[in-house]
């Protein structure tokens, strides 16, 4: 498979726990059409099998890099030595950019402005229209009518199919004024102090919209 994604490769996995994240070192033991054979992950000296349909984020060097990628729980071989993951529609080089960001057309629920006026002490909040044009576990890039500017503070709630909803705040990390003949404004954004929990929520969204597109032969 591309990117070293084979047999006897060290993988380093990482889920989501109770009390904050837990990392095992595992190793590939087969890759096939479907999924990918890991080594049971080890606690100590005792296996720890993962529940299926845990959310895994997964790292290996191949060639020097640093490779990535999300996926998650398929099942378990009969022997209960080894976990299924499911292949990975993207596969993605450390070195390129902090997280894979991907094309999409979501419309929130709500994404407003919060300011705190100087004579004041509580929040304002004062609503925009736009949409989410491309999103990432970092952050995500919103087309919009409205003047915006870097440094600003956002909200933002919407719905994402199949995963959940998620309400974060974003700062605007730089804004791209629309090009002739069009009205749309770009605005980046990089999400602020998320919980581990909605990051998960919109990683469950990305693989599950990468194994949609592998499908329609879009990757």
């Amino acid at each position: 498979m591309a990117q070293g994604l084979l047999p006897g490769t060290a993988l380093r996995i990482e889920v989501s726990a109770r009390d904050g994240d837990e990392s095992y070192a595992t190793r590939i033991e087969d890759v096939d059409d479907e999924r990918v054979a890991i080594l049971v992950p080890m606690r100590g000296l005792k296996p720890r099998p993962l529940p299926v349909g845990t959310l895994v984020r997964a790292a290996y060097i191949f060639r020097n890099k640093r490779w990535r990628f999300v996926t998650e729980v398929a099942g378990h071989s009969e022997d209960g030595a080894c976990e299924y993951l499911r292949l990975p529609a993207f596969i993605d080089c450390h070195e390129r950019r902090r997280n894979y960001r991907l094309q999409v057309a979501i419309k929130p629920s709500r994404i407003y402005r919060i300011a705190v006026p100087a004579e004041e002490e509580t929040e304002t909040e004062v609503e925009i229209d736009g949409t989410i044009v491309d999103l990432s576990e970092s952050g995500c890039c919103i087309a919009s009518k409205a003047f915006a500017m870097p440094g600003e503070r956002l909200g933002l709630e919407a719905h994402l199919p199949e995963a959940g909803d998620i309400a974060v705040r974003a700062r605007i990390v730089f804004v791209r004024e629309p090009e002739r003949g069009y009205r749309m404004r770009r605005i980046h954004c990089e999400f602020l102090d998320m919980p581990r929990g909605q990051r998960d929520l919109i990683a469950r969204y990305l693989m599950r919209r990468q194994l949609e597109m592998r499908r329609r032969g879009q990757l």
